[in-house]
């Protein structure tokens, strides 16, 4: 799996970038960590073999962007490379980056966790549960109790 990057070593976004748009690619970035060693997954530009394409086909199911990620998890791409592209500032046109397109990010980000990770959801569910069932024990088991005595 090859990645064009605008981050690395040697690497650099255009300074004019809004900082805005800065913490947005450093949190997205940070959010795919889990899923990918890749220092730029939110990048479009990319290659991959029709070796590891073939591994993952039949699993892919992308939801319109972020198509290198969808096939970089599901393809199960243990090679890569990274090679350094300039990002400038937008001259022309508008940026495609909407709440919308966030929340859209955010869900395709549950799924290929699911995919990564089956037990990792479920397991995260059960243990807030547990949290939530103590931390209410511990709030209105002392009522109870003084009820009693009372």
């Amino acid at each position: 799996f090859v990645l064009g990057t605008r981050y690395g070593e040697g690497f650099a976004v255009d300074p004019d970038w809004p900082l805005y748009r800065v913490v947005i690619s450093k949190g997205a970035r940070l959010l795919a960590r889990p899923l990918t060693p890749l220092s730029d997954p939110m990048s479009g530009f990319f290659g991959i073999s029709r070796d590891a394409f073939s591994r993952g086909k039949n699993d892919i199911s992308p939801v319109g962007f972020k198509i290198g990620l969808e096939l970089f998890v599901k393809c199960s791409c243990t090679r890569t490379a990274e090679v350094q592209i300039f990002f400038a500032k937008r001259e022309h046109g508008e940026s495609k980056l909407t709440g919308k397109v966030m929340l859209y990010y955010l869900l395709h980000l549950a799924q290929l966790y699911q995919y990564q990770y089956p037990y990792l959801i479920p397991m995260v569910v059960v243990l807030a549960a547990v949290v939530l069932y103590y931390v209410a024990m511990l709030l209105f088991a002392p009522a109870a109790v003084k009820t009693k005595d009372s």
